[in-house]
């Protein structure tokens, strides 16, 4: 379990990255050293604490802003964890019950392959859960050139071949053992970490044009508690019509998620006036918004992001979470306590085929809080795009690792497609991103506060904008069938 909590050490805020090499060392150790009967056991605990540990943010959520009791929340959270961490032990039970007799390299191999579809797993599985991935540890450190060629789940396979190479070496060393294999991982370990070298040189996008992008981010720092009470509704959107009256001077300003928190029907006239108002300051506002659409005769919600000024396009998010924006059986669950009730708990998800924003003749893809964090999914969307935005309300982590946690996976969806990427949030982390990860300019958290900044239109595609993770799933994949296939 304390190594399983060693890889959210690697993470944000901590990024202590040897620590996840150290992590997966334990875990490997341990899988090849236990009895073969208690594998399972110790590969839980270690996914129980890398859980636990990692997600406690969870309970924050349930507890504080959805009204559960402490103990329903401590067991609820407790279940939703634990529920994730038993994806991770069948992958080391077939790593020990098929590949544990082959020698050095081969091990190497079958293990960096089964951890990789581990987390490949959780991408998509009942929704997913795409949090917490080894990979995330190099967002800024030696093996992030990767990022835009195998992505974050291509760097989690390498720092599990690296984990497991160096406890391979280790053991030849000590046992007077280097063999052939032994000798052919040392010389791969050293081209993955020795490659970022001259990776780093290579620029996968470009700049559309010289010309900056003048952009401005909202953050009001609203309290959940006030955020959907009527009475406060007319003195936010105040707020947020009054800053960016005063920021003509900026092509594109974002409020976050849920900035005007009517639904898109009944504020009509509202964003009509901003409309105008933005349009005779030459400016373009993205901003986000719940919407209610008449679908097969029912009312439904979305969770919308829209451009008005000289910004145009609706987007409706496509990846909703659990029990925040919709529940699972919700007839059975509805009612039981107000964590299953929560506002806007109704959502369903947007169609995949829809456009992208606009603004003053950029091409603009928005995703809204959860969606960024699917790998996959942004680097298929940002292909054609000229510059992402992402917006968030993190208020419901509160002062937590969650929020940074979030910035980190953001961060590293700009490595992978080559992309500016604008962070709009309610309370933090308020930042924008370069094309390589850095964050140029933040704002503090739970301060009230106007981010400014510059960026560029990027054009071109990396390898994951162009392939995604499939070149690395097919590989994993790929090299199991081969070792099980192999006989000596």
């Amino acid at each position: 379990m304390l190594a399983g909590c060693g890889i959210t050490l690697s993470l944000a805020p901590f990024t202590i990255w040897p620590a996840a090499i150290a992590a997966l060392m334990a875990l490997y150790a341990t899988v090849n050293h236990c009895a073969a009967k208690n594998v399972f056991r110790y590969s839980f605990a270690f996914a129980s604490g890398l859980l636990l540990s990692g997600s406690y943010w969870i309970y924050i959520s349930m507890h504080d802003h959805g009204g559960a009791a402490p103990p329903l929340a401590l067991i609820m959270t407790l279940m939703f964890c634990l529920f994730i961490a038993v994806l991770i032990p069948p992958y080391m039970w077939a790593y020990r019950r098929f590949f544990y007799h082959k020698n050095a390299l081969q091990r190497s191999l079958a293990f960096a392959a089964l951890w990789f579809l581990s987390e490949h797993l959780r991408t998509w599985f009942l929704t997913g859960f795409p949090w917490l991935y080894v990979g995330y540890s190099q967002t800024q450190a030696a093996l992030s050139s990767w990022a835009p060629i195998i992505g974050t789940l291509g760097i989690s396979l390498l720092l599990a071949f690296s984990a497991a190479a160096l406890i391979e070496i280790i053991s030849a060393v000590k046992n007077k053992t280097f063999k052939t294999s032994t000798a052919i991982i040392t010389l791969i370990i050293s081209g993955i970490w020795l490659a970022p070298v001259g990776l780093q040189n290579i620029e996968w996008t470009q700049n559309k044009t010289n010309k900056t992008i003048k952009v401005a981010l909202v953050q009001p720092n609203i309290a959940l508690d006030k955020k959907w009470d009527p009475r406060y509704l007319y003195k936010d959107m105040y707020y947020h019509r009054r800053v960016s009256n005063e920021m003509a001077d900026r092509d594109l300003i974002l409020w976050a998620e849920t900035a005007v928190s009517e639904t898109y029907h009944y504020a009509e006239s509202f964003l009509q006036l901003l409309d105008q108002e933005s349009k005779v300051r030459d400016t373009a506002i993205i901003l986000g918004i719940p919407s209610q659409w008449q679908k097969d005769g029912q009312r439904v919600f979305h969770n919308t992001m829209i451009g008005v000024g000289e910004a145009s396009g609706i987007y409706h998010k496509q990846k909703l979470v659990p029990f925040g924006e919709y529940v699972p059986f919700a007839h059975q669950l509805r009612g039981l306590i107000q964590f299953f009730d929560l506002p806007l708990s109704e959502f369903i998800p947007g169609p995949e085929d829809q456009e992208y924003l606009s603004a003053k003749g950029l091409k603009i893809m928005p995703f809204v809080c959860y969606e960024i964090v699917y790998p996959d999914f942004v680097a298929k969307q940002a292909g054609a795009m000229d510059l992402l935005v992402t917006v968030s309300n993190d208020a419901w982590f509160g002062d937590s690792i969650g929020p940074l946690q979030h910035l980190q996976m953001v961060q590293m969806r700009a490595l992978e497609t080559g992309r500016y990427i604008l962070r709009g949030t309610n309370t933090g982390v308020t930042a924008v991103i370069n094309h390589q990860g850095e964050i140029i300019a933040q704002l503090p958290q739970f301060k009230r506060g106007i981010l400014k900044a510059e960026v560029y239109a990027r054009e071109g595609l990396t390898p994951v904008a162009r392939f995604g993770m499939k070149p690395v799933l097919a590989f994993s994949v790929l090299t199991l069938l081969l070792l099980l296939l192999r006989r000596h």
